[in-house]
């Protein structure tokens, strides 16, 4: 041997140089035979079967939904004004801070309407006591029932115009119309306040709806208590439609709608939602979400076939309800492993559980 591959290295006879690597070859192959010939280079045990459980995989109905986004905004929210005008004394909110309905959040200066008060309160006195002497003219006859009446309608007058002017004074205290949040300050104390000209913003957290604008297409199927489900957040809720508008705004051909939600922690009025309407029925494939596997980036199914399990790519669409949607990769009719465990492998044979 030793000869031969002397023979054909070139060594002897540089015209054949690709014979040395037709050679050597052989040798290469013959060394390996050498090795411990009662082993098949590359042979692989088979693995064993197993018993798994299988469903076969049905064509069904599923709803569609149409995704339309919108704003968390409270049901409740005021800008608090004062009822009179008076310079500003007190500011007792603050942005963020919770009140109870009835308390006092700000007080006006308002010398004038005290003033007023005063005036009114001495006339009621006064006609009080015209009123007492006539009445007693009237029972000795020396007043007649007209001058009496009339001194009866003037005390009435002054009355009223001390109840007025009291509410007039009493207004110059601000008090929170509800149970709610202060969200903005909109003056400060020495402004000048007035009717029209809000003090505070307040918002009531507590009650929360998602206001969404509708298509004509959509809208025209909605009805007052409809129930759908809602998405902020990453919370799941569900929203009940509470206030259609009875006619679309021109510019965006569009109905606003808004839908009641739940309570919950998480929500905040500003928020970003999302509501799915219902818009019909389509065909679908779905499995359990326990039978997708996640390798990398791709999706898979073990998928019992020929006596075998075998992984199989697919393309996944939605998940919920805990089933998720095959979008291509399978056809109804196949039968899949519904929760695979992380020792089945692509190609093992299956037995009868």
């Amino acid at each position: 041997m030793r000869s031969a591959v002397f023979a054909a290295s070139g060594r002897d006879n540089p015209s054949l140089p690709r014979l040395a690597s037709l050679v050597f070859l052989p040798v290469g192959v013959l060394g390996l035979s050498s090795c411990g010939g009662h082993h098949e280079a590359g042979e692989i045990e088979p693995l064993p079967a197993v018993a798994v459980e299988r469903v076969t995989v049905q064509v069904h109905e599923v709803p569609v939904f149409e995704e339309v986004v919108g704003t968390v905004r409270p049901r409740q929210e005021a800008q608090v004004a004062a009822k009179v005008t008076g310079r500003v004394l007190e500011m007792n909110a603050v942005p963020g801070m919770k009140v109870k309905g009835g308390d006092v959040i700000a007080r006006l200066e308002v010398g004038e309407l005290e003033a007023a008060l005063q005036r009114a309160e001495a006339s009621l006195a006064q006609a009080d006591r015209e009123r007492e002497r006539y009445r007693k003219l009237r029972e000795t006859g020396a007043a007649t029932e007209a001058e009496f009446e009339q001194v009866e309608s003037r005390r009435q007058i002054a009355a009223a115009t001390v109840e007025e002017t009291r509410n007039l004074v009493e207004n110059a205290t601000v008090t929170a119309p509800f149970d709610g949040t202060v969200t903005r300050k909109l003056l400060e104390p020495g402004d000048l306040a007035s009717p029209g000209r809000p003090l505070f913003a307040m918002e009531d957290s507590s009650l929360l709806r998602l206001e969404i604008n509708v298509a004509e297409s959509l809208a025209g199927g909605l009805s007052i208590g409809d129930r759908f489900r809602v998405e902020i957040a990453d919370s799941d809720l569900e929203g009940s439609v509470s206030e259609i508008a009875p006619s679309a705004d021109v510019g965006s051909r569009t109905f606003s709608v808004k839908l009641d939600l739940p309570e919950n922690d998480q929500l905040r009025a500003g928020q970003f939602g999302r509501a799915f309407l219902p818009r019909g029925k389509r065909q679908a494939l779905t499995v359990p979400d326990g039978a997708v596997v996640a390798r990398g980036q791709m999706d898979y199914l073990f998928v019992v076939e020929e006596g075998a399990v075998h992984l199989r790519i697919v393309r996944t669409g939605a998940s919920r309800d805990g089933e998720t949607e095959i979008l291509a990769g399978l056809d109804g009719g196949e039968s899949i492993v519904p929760a695979p465990t992380a020792e089945l492998q692509d190609g093992q044979p299956t037995k009868e559980g």
